[in-house]
């Protein structure tokens, strides 16, 4: 019920107040970020800690936090307290009764489990030695396992933490991560036994016998830490993570801890160096970004069809698309739990300010009403305070100062008693937030408005987030959105002023945005690197083939696998520039060949070293020219198994037959005659193109 006012009420006041070029606004992501849990609300937690990336660099730290319901004892003391049994001993309970004290009282689950958390979060700010430095900022969110319990993604910034390419980066992290099995006699050999112990398990190898776990368990010792690049072998074999921690052979079954977390939280944790936009996208994309069950995906759409037939009225299409999504999600007990409760799904160190950075024709903006009821103009948002700030002040350079930045110090000032807010500011809910700020003075800014409004200087700046526009899509919105956050203004109508086009004015004015702007370089260089990273991680996780454990399968020849269009079109997105030069290359010469047959073969040669994307661009080049061609026109070979595997192909002995040397003996080469031959024939009969 909770929910469907919510919906009901988000809904009604949209209907009322938000209007665009055209009227009233029907988006269903607008309605539904607010409520907890959905994809939308998923979606805008992405986009805020994509944000947070940009704008003050890639995290140090990735750490993951499981739920042992089970086996705490504080846990067990709260459920009995909960079922009036506060004098029985929680030791004394067997499995089956804590596990049906936890099927009855989700609740009492979902605040335990926060109430820890938030006690080992408390240990993190306040001792230095756990991360190797202070953490600076941090995000968050939970995350409920198939079978109802909680865990925790985490992301930490650790201040003047070393890089990991330096040695003395190496070193931090060798103190702060361990994969090490303890002695006997020590403390942790029990926690680390029975939680960081990996077994084997059905799920750890959902396909085939001869697939390796999942997890990448067993892993091969190390006689020292290193970081690996993405996109080689080493990469693949661990999972994509890019350390390689120093690991003895009775150590290759133990997941990374860290010894004063474990000690604390008393679970099953993992920690993995971050430290580039590279890694850092690899786990955004594997856990955070994780939000609706796919398969539910036809159904939702299928609804959602049907009701835009059926309603004409926006207000109550809308609603009925609302609950047609609320009522296909599958939720535990645990989950509604939280949501009910209003316990936190994520929390960042840092608020989050929308700015709405779009062509002002396209964007839209909410009515304010007198006390009449009567619509008076629109509600101010961050754009608008930006153009009224002060002249002067001692502090601040406001002349120069960008939209971006002011966005980041300033936040809206209201009295407690000030119960007409006119604020269309698109501030994420308040479950987003960090810890409650300790109450100081605040400092204001008096604008330069009628009414003297005012606005306060936050304590920490926050994180500005604008929308997400690329060059290529939409150039207008893309230059635009760059100029309105990076060009100070006091008349938004000045921007283009004498130009033509966005794009215009930002070749104009590119020099002016950068000496006015020192932080700009960094934002941009961050975004592209990150957007870049979030292709390639999407594109590699789309064509990378499951790692074969028994090797005698390198001599045996893979099936190829299609792309969907989907995927194809995913993977096209991810090229980079040089990439893409020769996928154009070789698409123009094969459409030359295919007018002309007479046209000349290409041969190219392709190098780089590991990490530059060879194994991507050859998997691309080859669904490319099969779909050319329409079909299997690439015969895609490697000199070893382990190369053969990364780019999809075969060994060069089992695609040419040719023998295999096994106890330094030699096979025969077969004749091409007869049978034979004409087998031969027809398995190369379509091969246009050889990699």
């Amino acid at each position: 019920m909770k929910e469907f006012y919510n919906v009901k009420s988000t809904i009604s006041a949209s209907a009322k107040k938000i209007v665009g070029q055209h009227g009233n606004i029907e988006d269903l992501h607008l309605i539904m970020r607010n409520i907890r849990g959905t994809a939308a609300y998923w979606r805008t937690a992405l986009l805020d800690l994509t944000a947070m990336i940009k704008a003050i660099g890639p995290p140090t730290y990735f750490v993951t936090f499981s739920c042992n319901d089970i086996n705490w004892i504080d846990m067990r003391k709260a459920l009995l307290y909960a079922d009036r049994r506060e004098n029985a001993h929680p030791e004394a309970l067997s499995i089956n009764e804590v596990q049906k004290l936890i099927e009855k009282y989700p609740v009492v689950v979902a605040r335990q489990f926060m109430n820890r958390f938030n006690a080992l979060k408390k240990l993190m700010k306040n001792n230095h030695g756990i991360f190797g430095g202070k953490v600076k900022d941090y995000w968050y969110r939970v995350e409920m396992q198939n079978r109802g319990s909680p865990h925790i993604h985490m992301l930490v910034w650790i201040e003047n933490h070393p890089s990991f390419d330096t040695l003395e980066g190496i070193e931090v992290l060798d103190e702060v991560i361990t994969c090490r099995l303890p002695d006997e006699n020590d403390e942790l050999y029990d926690l680390v036994k029975n939680c960081q112990k990996h077994a084997h398990r059905p799920t750890c190898r959902k396909q085939d016998r001869n697939i390796l776990c999942r997890f990448a368990f067993p892993r091969p010792p190390s006689t020292e830490t290193r970081i690996v690049a993405q996109s080689s072998a080493e990469f693949l074999r661990n999972n994509g993570r890019i350390c390689v921690l120093k690991r003895r052979k009775e150590d290759e079954m133990i997941n990374n801890y860290n010894r004063t977390l474990l000690k604390f939280w008393g679970a099953n944790m993992d920690i993995q160096p971050c430290g580039s936009n590279d890694s850092i996208a690899y786990y955004v994309a594997k856990y955070i970004s994780k939000n609706e069950p796919t398969v539910l995906d036809r159904s939702i759409i299928e609804a959602i069809q049907q009701v835009r037939q059926e309603e004409d009225d926006i207000s109550r299409r809308m609603f009925k698309i609302s609950m047609k999504i609320l009522n296909e999600r599958q939720v535990s007990a645990v989950e509604c739990a939280f949501r009910l409760c209003g316990l936190r799904l994520r929390e960042s160190s840092r608020k989050t300010q929308m700015i709405n950075t779009r062509l002002p024709e396209q964007r839209y903006r909410v009515i304010r009403f007198d006390n009449d009821d009567n619509a008076d103009g629109f509600c101010n948002n961050i754009i608008d305070r930006y153009t009224k700030r002060p002249r002067s002040n001692e502090e601040f350079d406001f002349d120069n100062m960008c939209l971006l930045e002011f966005a980041m110090l300033f936040e809206p000032y209201y009295r407690k008693n000030n119960t007409n807010i006119n604020d269309d500011d698109e501030n994420v809910d308040q479950d987003a937030y960090g810890d409650q700020e300790i109450r100081t003075k605040k400092r204001l800014i008096t604008l330069t408005d009628e009414k003297g409004s005012r606005m306060a200087v936050r304590n920490t700046p926050a994180i500005a987030r604008a929308p997400n526009f690329t060059m290529a899509k939409d150039p207008n919105n893309y230059f635009y959105s760059l100029l309105v956050q990076f060009l100070p203004f006091r008349n938004e109508d000045e921007i283009l002023n004498g130009y033509t086009s966005p794009h215009e004015a930002f070749v104009d004015r590119e020099q002016e945005l950068r000496r006015s702007n020192t932080f700009m370089d960094a934002y941009l260089i961050r975004d592209q690197q990150l957007t870049a990273a979030f292709n390639q991680v999407h594109a590699f996780e789309l064509l990378q083939d499951p790692i074969v454990e028994n090797e005698d399968v390198e001599e045996a020849e893979m099936p190829e696998t299609d792309m969907t269009n989907e995927q194809f079109q995913a993977v096209q997105q991810a090229l980079n520039v040089e990439q893409r030069e020769l996928y154009n290359t070789i698409t123009a010469s094969i459409q030359r060949q295919q007018q002309d047959e007479s046209g000349a073969k290409l041969r190219y040669f392709i190098t780089g070293g590991a990490g530059t994307g060879k194994s991507f661009t050859l998997k691309t080049l080859r669904e490319q020219v099969n779909r050319c061609y329409g079909k299997k026109a690439v015969k895609t070979c490697a000199l070893t198994g382990v190369a053969a595997r990364l780019i999809g192909g075969n060994t060069i002995h089992s695609l040419l037959k040719l023998p295999v040397e096994k106890d330094n003996r030699m096979g025969p080469m077969p004749l091409l005659t007869g049978n034979y031959l004409r087998v031969m024939r027809n398995q190369w009969r379509d091969t246009e193109f050889s990699l």
